[in-house]
C-alpha cells in the first residue's frame, strides 16, 4: 500500500487519483487505513464490481484512462512511472469527487448518467470557470470512447454488451450528436434476425449462469446446458464465451465435494 500511496503523493498533480475498493468489514477497514496510513480514496463494494471486471486474485488494479478506457490490468505494483507517463495526458487535474460550487452540477449530471445535461452544465461553467472547457474535453473524449467501444463491441459479435450498452446510454444523450449513432446499435440489432437471434443466446446464458453451483450435480446441469445453447455457434465470439463458463464451471465442479 506504501507504493500506492506515493503514486498518489507524485501524479495526483499530474490528475492520477488512486481509488482503492474492498468488500471487507468497514470496521475492518477503517483501522487497517488509519494504521497504515493509507492517503487516497477508498470505498466500499459487494463484489458486483469485481465480477463485472472479471477480477479472479486479489489484490489486482486497474488503470482507467482519461476517456474512461480500462488500459491496463494487473497487480498493483506493476502500475509504475513509464506505465503512468503513457497514459495521463488529457486527465482532469482535480478528480470528479472533489469537484466543488458551479461543478457539482457537472458530476451530479454525469454519474446519473444525463450526459447532455453535463456537457450543457460545463459549457455554462466555462463562462468563467477554466475547469468548465476541461469538462468539457473530458466528457466528451468519455462519450467517443464509450460509443465506440459499443460499436466495436457489435463488429466483434458481443450483441449483448452493444446492445446493454446502447440502452443505458440513449436515454442521456438527447440532443447530442452520439445519439444516433447508438441509435444506430439498436436498430441494426433488432432489424438482423442473426444478430436478434444471437442476443437470446447470450441473454440465456446469463439466465443459465446466474446462481453459483453449490453441488457437483448442479455443476453438470449447467454445463449441459450452455452445450446446447453452443450448438451452431462453435468458434463465434458467443462460442468462445460460452465455452469459458463451461470451463468456469469444470473447475468449479472440481473444488466441490459433492
Amino acid at each position: 500500500m506504501s507504493h500506492l500511496n506515493g503514486l498518489e503523493r507524485d501524479y495526483a498533480a499530474r490528475g492520477l487519483s488512486v481509488l482503492g475498493l474492498t468488500s471487507e468489514a468497514r470496521d475492518r477497514t477503517d483501522a487497517w487505513v488509519e494504521a497504515r496510513e493509507i492517503a487516497f480514496a477508498y470505498g466500499f463494494e459487494s463484489g458486483d464490481v469485481a465480477r463485472s471486471l472479471g477480477v479472479r486474485s486479489f489484490p489486482v488494479a486497474f488503470l482507467v484512462a482519461p476517456d474512461g478506457r480500462i488500459v491496463w490490468e494487473g497487480h498493483p505494483r506493476g502500475v509504475d512511472a513509464k506505465l503512468l507517463d503513457q497514459h495521463l495526458e488529457g486527465a482532469l487535474e482535480k478528480p470528479l469527487y472533489e469537484w466543488e460550487g458551479d461543478a457539482v452540477a457537472i458530476r451530479e449530471a454525469y454519474l446519473a448518467g444525463r450526459y447532455a445535461d453535463a456537457l450543457r452544465a460545463a459549457v455554462e461553467l466555462a463562462r468563467e470557470d477554466p475547469l468548465g472547457e476541461e469538462a468539457q474535453r473530458v466528457l466528451g473524449a468519455i462519450l467517443e470512447a464509450r460509443v465506440a467501444s459499443l460499436e466495436a463491441a457489435l463488429q466483434r459479435g458481443d450483441v449483448l454488451r452493444a446492445m446493454q450498452g446502447a440502452e443505458a446510454l440513449e436515454p442521456g444523450l438527447q440532443g447530442l450528436p452520439e445519439l444516433e449513432r447508438v441509435r444506430a446499435i439498436r436498430v441494426r440489432v433488432t432489424e438482423d434476425e442473426a444478430l436478434a437471434a444471437q442476443l437470446r443466446v447470450q441473454e440465456r446464458v446469463l439466465e443459465v449462469t446466474a446462481r453459483t453451483p453449490k453441488r457437483k450435480s448442479e455443476c453438470r446441469q449447467q454445463m449441459d446446458a450452455l452445450r446446447r445453447l453452443c450448438e451452431g455457434y462453435e468458434g463465434t465470439f458467443v462460442g468462445q464465451q460460452i465455452e469459458a463458463k463451461i470451463q468456469e464451471l469444470y473447475q468449479l465442479r472440481n473444488r466441490l465435494l459433492y
